[in-house]
């Protein structure tokens, strides 16, 4: 009777182990809907080199319409975007952002992360893929969470993008470019001071590319400071300045959408045209208390930590920004051969 007991004790626990094994791993799902960004956790690191944060939520899912919804299963590595209206050509619905990091042509594990957009028409999907990478080159050893992206068609759901796929992409970011329809090119924006964290993003091929951006990073505080604690304690400022008008509007818009900006009063008119040429738009911080200036005109705006740290981290111009700035950085990695980023 003793034997028995402690083994209906024992088959008791064992069961109790297991639906609590059963609710966590219930529990580490998630739903989201409507629109907005939402983050969930990377195993495979959140731009490391960049940050000494413990926090492991920064891979992304941004649902750009209210309809749109998303689910994440980290246990299956599943992510399904879903859609219930009928939207018109090429709506945004919405992306996911992974981040993962691969070993550069010199050796040196670099952060790199990979955007699908993801677009409807009608009831039609369609996606468009991007790498966002601090170097150029081809990279090897690709560490990223082998989530498969699919979409809800009916009542089935159609595969997008495989996690194969997925480290192909990243191991190659050239091979974006052979189907992309124009060319980023990131260039310094002082040729005899390369290495500065002041760059100029343009489209095109060779001397036929046209300038687009120019976006530099300053900060207060000596190099070795680590971003994470200077983004929020420290004195900084990121400013954007539009070397021309021909950036798409649904650009600017999506820009702002995602990194928090839209609903700041000084940023009105850009929301509904976008940027003119010339136009200048900083945010920045002063001991960690925050602000956002735009042509001149300055508010305070208390979550510029936030956005600023989600644009360096998210954003493949502030990627590239960061990695300046960190001490690993080489001259060379002023500029990238990945393709159609600026659509973030």
């Amino acid at each position: 009777m003793k034997t028995s007991s402690f083994a209906s004790f024992g088959y008791s626990m064992a069961c109790l182990a297991l639906l609590a094994l059963s609710g966590q791993a219930s529990a580490a799902a998630a739903e989201f809907s409507g629109r907005g960004v939402y983050h969930f956790a990377s195993t495979s690191g959140c731009a490391e080199a960049l940050t000494r944060s413990a926090d492991s939520n920064c891979n992304r899912i941004a649902l750009d319409v209210a309809d749109a919804s998303a689910s994440v299963d980290p246990q299956a590595h599943a992510i399904v975007i879903g859609s219930d209206a009928n939207h018109g050509s090429k709506t945004v619905i919405g992306d996911v952002l992974l981040h993962g990091s691969g070993i550069a042509a010199d050796g040196q594990r670099v952060p790199l992360s990979l955007q699908v957009l993801l677009r409807r028409s009608g009831k039609e999907w369609k996606s468009d893929t991007y790498v966002h990478a601090p170097v150029r080159g081809k990279f090897s050893d690709i560490v990223l969470d082998p989530y498969q992206i699919s979409v809800r068609e009916g009542h089935g759901e159609r595969v997008l993008f495989s996690a194969e796929q997925a480290r192909k992409v990243l191991a190659q970011p050239s091979m974006a470019a052979r189907v992309a329809s124009y060319f980023v090119v990131v260039r310094p924006s002082d040729e005899q001071n390369p290495s500065a964290d002041d760059i100029t993003i343009a489209l095109g091929v060779g001397r036929v590319s046209k300038a687009l951006m120019r976006a530099s990073f300053t900060s207060a505080q000596a190099d070795n400071t680590e971003l994470d604690q200077l983004l929020a304690k420290g004195t900084w400022n990121l400013d954007l300045q539009a070397l021309s008008s021909q950036i798409p509007v649904w650009v600017v818009q999506r820009q702002l959408f995602v990194f928090g900006l839209e609903h700041s009063p000084l940023l009105q008119d850009v929301r509904q045209r976008g940027l003119n040429k010339h136009d200048s738009l900083e945010l920045g911080a002063v001991n960690g208390k925050g602000y956002l200036r735009y042509n001149g005109r300055e508010e305070a705006f208390a979550t510029a930590p936030a956005a600023g740290s989600a644009f360096m981290r998210d954003s493949f111009i502030g990627l590239i920004l960061a990695w300046h700035r960190s001490s690993q950085a080489a001259p060379a990695s002023v500029v990238t051969d990945s393709t159609q980023q600026p659509r973030q």
